[in-house]
């Protein structure tokens, strides 16, 4: 008991002494994560649907919402949230075709988060990568075979999926509205763990920063629980043991999720409230009613 306390403590003295211009830099990375990804989103919808009027406030609106609502449902439910809002704001778009978008901005992510996770575990600086039961593989192919099933079924939805993933043939498209905003989001990604662990007194570097990151990552590969909650603590307490004491990787850990989520809410409600019209959060609720 008096241990927990003491951890405790240690916990809340860190937070307390933290750099306030690190915090601000942390929060404009942050802010320029945000802002990069619907801009990359905004890029394949564009390609998709030539003919709407597309706006980035509407995009970045939902995109800002769905990343709140992931820090709070569970298996990434949040992705729900932007597909639907998104498709209320775009006429004559699908369902299944802003799902296909959000599935093209997805791609480049799973790419690059894919490459640091298995370029950490070559070199040693994760544990062993979790070996998949067989039951495990039998579910996952069976999914996606119904769901390749589904698809080939369905013309319509095939359609519909190929229409919002149409930037995928053109490259050169890809290349200019998607790839420069992604790999923008990116590096705003690696400013907030590098900011981050300078504004707890932890060793900052790119690597150990990258490091950061990938762990984070890891800890929604399975999303259990709303934002990787507990799973993200112990992979960066693991990550962060060369270089910081247990205490010290988490209350960063703590700290820095928090901080992201608290930053995420407060963008993601004010989006709202301003793509509906109204700064009064329970108007919300009403939104189209009328």
């Amino acid at each position: 008991m008096n241990t927990a306390l003491a951890s405790l403590d240690s916990i809340s003295d860190q937070i307390a002494a933290l750099d306030a211009r690190w915090i601000l830099v942390a929060l404009a990375c942050q802010l320029g994560n945000l802002s990069c990804r619907a801009l990359a989103w905004r890029g394949v919808l564009v390609t998709a649907y030539p003919d709407a009027r597309i706006r980035l406030l509407d995009v970045g609106a939902a995109y800002a919402a769905g990343v709140a609502a992931n820090a709070y449902l569970p298996a990434r439910g949040g992705e729900a949230v932007k597909i639907a809002l998104v498709r209320l704001r775009i006429p004559g778009s699908t369902v299944a075709g802003v799902g296909a978008s959000n599935g093209v901005v997805l791609l480049f992510d799973t790419v690059v988060g894919a490459s640091l996770l298995t370029t950490a575990w070559g070199l040693g600086l994760v544990p062993a990568l979790p070996r998949p039961s067989a039951w495990t593989a039998v579910g996952v192919g069976a999914a996606l075979a119904v769901a390749a099933i589904v698809v080939a079924g369905v013309p319509r939805l095939r359609a519909n999926l190929r229409q919002g993933a149409s930037i995928l043939a053109s490259p050169r498209l890809y290349l200019r509205r998607v790839v420069p905003y992604q790999a923008g989001a990116w590096a705003c990604r690696l400013g907030v763990a590098f900011a981050m662990l300078a504004a707890f007194g932890v060793r900052a570097t790119v690597p150990i920063a990258g490091l950061v990151v990938v762990a984070s990552g890891m800890s929604t590969l399975v999303p259990a629980t709303p934002g990787g909650a507990g799973t993200q603590q112990l992979l960066i307490v693991v990550a962060l043991q060369q270089v910081a004491s247990a205490a010290s990787a988490l209350s960063f850990s703590i700290g820095m999720q928090v901080g992201v989520t608290l930053v995420n809410t407060i963008v993601g409600l004010v989006a709202i409230m301003v793509v509906f019209g109204t700064m009064r959060p329970a108007a919300i609720r009403a939104g189209r009613r009328r």
